[in-house]
């Protein structure tokens, strides 16, 4: 195999280094969550092979949707894994909302003040992390850093990637930001302030489009917290419809009336007219895994009972059931 030096760039992110065999195709791989064993069981089943630590595919390239950290038992080895791959040009990823958590509770401020300290559960997420660093307290540092270089959207021409919602207009206001390909310290004070255009992008990127409920509305998830707002297909004009039509991927049954247009925002609709678009963040089951034609949810929530899922891409093809792969949890 002849390579030869290079330096390209996809969707704005450079890419440097020995140029590989062009894809024949990529395995579009869902929320990891910090289960590596499955992780690494699913790549061998894509038939992914490990050669000097790093997992390779002779015609394939795997693409990981974020959320890769938190909630399972070994985020500073998944972390390792997905870095490898996308250091070496075997794997590429985007940043979704729980690795902007880890960002916010590790990283400190021009203050010495971490910029979102996680509460609840969530600290005990945060704790569990730092005690997987505790003896690599600088790879922590280093491995945030290498977080807050990946990009929010990957644009591959036939598909695109994203971790909850794809906006043409949302990936301007991102990258205009995004100048040195890094969320800076003023960045990250931006995204936690929640109060510009720019935390306004990032948020519906790495969380989709939400809906305050109305007030008077009162919903309560299986834990028995009241739920304030939901998740909805952002493929789809909400106008007119219900609550439960316009709904994907909550965990908590929503009214069968239509949606009262005063909670309605404009918001840019991924039409049927575009490219396939994969993401992950939504925790289906299996059957709802394919919401739309040109839409892919690739998070079977492998953290809450259900399994690692990946789909297998090939360009020209149609979005079908037959491409996804399972893994199951390990032990």
């Amino acid at each position: 195999m002849i390579t030869k030096l290079i330096s390209k760039t996809i969707d704005g992110t450079k890419v440097s280094g020995e140029e590989l065999p062009k894809p024949e195709g990529f395995d579009i791989i869902g929320d990891v969550h910090g289960y590596a064993e499955e992780l690494t069981a699913l790549l061998k089943q894509l038939d992914y092979k490990e050669i000097n630590g790093v997992y390779i595919h002779d015609k394939r390239k795997a693409v990981f949707v974020g959320d890769f950290t938190c909630r399972g038992p070994e985020t500073r080895r998944t972390i390792s894994i997905i870095r490898k791959m996308v250091e070496n040009q075997t794997g590429y990823a985007v940043i979704g909302n729980h690795e902007l958590n880890v960002i916010g509770h590790f990283t400190k401020n021009d203050e010495g003040k971490t910029f979102k300290p996680a509460t609840g559960s969530n600290k005990k997420i945060m704790d569990r992390i730092k005690q997987e660093y505790l003896y690599e307290k600088e790879l922590l540092k280093d491995d945030l850093k290498w977080i807050r270089r990946l990009p929010f959207f990957l644009d591959f021409g036939t598909f695109k990637v994203t971790h909850a919602y794809w906006s043409d207009h949302n990936k301007s206001i991102i990258n205009e930001k995004l100048q040195n390909k890094k969320l800076t310290k003023k960045l990250l004070q931006k995204i936690f302030d929640h109060d510009s255009p720019f935390a306004e992008a990032v948020r519906q990127t790495t969380r989709g489009i939400e809906i305050n409920l109305p007030h008077d509305l009162i919903i309560k998830d299986d834990r028995n917290i009241r739920r304030t707002n939901f998740r909805i297909r952002w493929w789809q004009d909400p106008t007119g419809k219900t609550f439960k039509e316009i709904s994907y991927g909550n965990k908590f049954t929503l009214p069968t009336y239509t949606v009262p247009p005063e909670i309605l925002f404009p918001f840019k609709v991924y039409t049927e007219k575009e490219v396939p678009v994969f993401v992950g963040h939504y925790c289906m089951p299996s059957d709802r895994m394919l919401p739309s034609p040109n839409v892919c949810c690739v998070d079977n929530c492998v953290a809450n009972g259900g399994l690692l899922a990946a789909y297998r891409w090939k360009n020209g093809e149609q979005l079908k059931i037959t491409n996804f792969v399972f893994q199951e949890k390990k032990g």
